[in-house]
């Protein structure tokens, strides 16, 4: 298993099959999905495509939401990184809210923006939330990210994030 970055209290790694039933806890926890996508828990058939995926990606190109794993107890916390099936590089995570409000969110974004920027090279980063997940926001704009433009997604609005330096006319 590849380490991508080690924090004081986390790992960020490569994907394993064995993450399945862990990740798939993730997914259909109502509170941890209600501000991604639908808004709805998704189906443990989402984690097993998600993983093949996740697999395929680290195998193919190096780079992907990594598997961020708690150093101490060794759990699965979620995932953080770079994904980009939307045409361009969005940074996301997602964590099991038994992680949530300890700090972990912005120190696994951090590590994670430092290994796409700086080992895989990658540019023109965005990150979007929908407007009410004020948490996400937090992370997004501590990381140095500013409003570049708007969407929308399943019909609710969001915003778009980037690199003021790499989107000086936002996104277009």
């Amino acid at each position: 298993m590849k380490i991508h970055a080690r924090t004081e209290r986390l790992l960020l790694r490569d994907w394993e099959n064995s993450d399945l039933d862990d990740y798939a806890l993730i997914i259909t926890d109502p509170d941890v999905m209600k501000n991604i996508g639908e808004g709805k828990p998704r189906p443990r058939s989402d984690a097993e495509a998600f993983i093949k995926t996740v697999l395929e990606h680290q195998q193919t190109r190096g780079w992907t939401r990594f598997a961020v794993e708690h150093a101490d107890s060794g759990q699965l916390m979620g995932f953080c990184g770079i994904d980009d099936k939307m045409g361009r590089y969005d940074f996301g995570w997602r964590y099991s809210k038994n992680f949530w409000g300890s700090g972990y969110g912005y120190e696994a974004a951090a590590a994670a923006l430092w290994v796409c920027q700086n080992t895989f090279f990658l540019t023109h980063i965005t990150s979007q939330s929908y407007l009410e997940n004020a948490g996400s926001i937090r992370i997004i704009e501590k990381m140095g990210m500013v409003k570049i433009g708007e969407g929308t997604d399943f019909g609710r609005p969001l915003w778009v994030y980037g690199f003021k330096n790499e989107w000086p006319d936002g996104l277009r």
